[in-house]
């Protein structure tokens, strides 16, 4: 679909590739914060972190704009994890060999 607009796109839009490293998996920038989600691979980014990053390169204030984004969506995971109900262990059943 994208190369298929390209012409179109190319007089008005700027392309952003982000990389990601397919050899690392699970694990995220929230690490011990991050409750909802994890990534299948290391590198990997919401839509909204995307976003943040993009506007890192493309916008004249682009840093500050990243960190506010990513700042935003810190802040809503946190809230979000504070409406978690705390979860009781369950006792391991221990099958016997014999």
């Amino acid at each position: 679909m994208v190369s298929a607009s390209e012409e179109f796109l190319n007089e008005f839009a700027t392309r952003v590739c982000l990389s990601v490293d397919e050899s690392a998996s699970g694990g995220s920038i929230y690490d011990s914060e991050l409750i909802y989600w994890k990534e299948p691979f290391s590198g990997c980014v919401s839509t909204m972190e995307a976003v943040a990053r993009a506007l890192c390169v493309l916008e004249p204030n682009g840093l500050e704009t990243e960190e506010m984004l990513i700042g935003v969506l810190r802040e809503m995971v946190r809230s979000q994890a504070g409406f978690l109900k705390p979860v009781k262990s369950r006792a391991q059943v221990v099958e016997e060999e014999g």
